[in-house]
């Protein structure tokens, strides 16, 4: 099922949050994130905001069982809500929690996939390397990390992405948990990874005149 017929899930809500939507969507190719993680076994979606990454993974395959955690309670709530169209066998599951409290939750080996997209740079670069070690931890052998940030070394295109999160973040479409915002280069983000305990490989992940990077990573065996 398209990206557009996810975001149809939401009709009727506020014309604010209908608008957020579109636009997350046009900068976010959640199909091509889902592509990346496993198609079958447990997948936590950390920071799942509306959901529209969980609904994509969900519905491009049966064998996936979808936990959407994100600390803001409207947006869990709303993804609570537009998960009722589906039915109930099919249904990601959404959570309120802390993300650092979430992942330790889980057992280690237990996930076959672990997503964060766009959320690390709201957090500190001690949290970042912990969230990372964490997610490591909590994957079987060969189970995937999926993470999209921003390549802070990639100049104007960077740029524009700042501008964008310091907007975002402004106007309170987006929650911050510090005062700054905490971005590293592509060559930075690899080496945090590979220290960690994975194999990785990147792509471009967004509109071309963004520096946004999908960095799959693989937890060695």
């Amino acid at each position: 099922m398209a990206i557009v017929e996810v975001t149809s899930f939401f009709r009727g809500g506020r014309r604010s949050t209908n608008w957020y939507l579109r636009v997350r969507s046009a900068l976010t190719p959640y199909g091509a994130i889902a592509s990346n993680l496993p198609a079958h076994g447990t997948i936590v979606d950390l920071g799942s905001g509306h959901g529209l990454l969980a609904f994509t993974l969900v519905l491009a395959s049966d064998r996936r069982e979808i936990i959407g955690i994100d600390h803001d309670l409207e947006r869990v709530r709303l993804a609570q809500a537009a998960a009722l169209n589906l039915p109930p066998a099919s249904r990601p599951r959404f959570e309120l929690s802390d993300l650092g409290e979430a992942l330790r939750s889980f057992g280690s080996a237990s996930l076959t996939g672990v997503a964060m997209v766009d959320m690390l740079h709201y957090f500190d670069r001690v949290t970042q390397r912990t969230l990372i070690e964490e997610a490591a931890r909590v994957l079987a052998p060969g189970g995937v990390l999926a993470v999209r940030e921003i390549d802070a070394d990639a100049g104007i295109k960077a740029a524009f992405n700042r501008l964008y999160e310091r907007l975002a973040t402004g106007i309170g479409f987006t929650q911050s948990g510090t005062r700054t915002l905490s971005f590293r280069g592509a060559r930075e983000w690899t080496a945090l990874l590979e220290a960690a305990g994975f194999s990785v490989r990147s792509q471009p992940c967004g509109p071309p005149f963004l520096a946004d990077v999908l960095f799959v990573a693989q937890r060695k065996l």
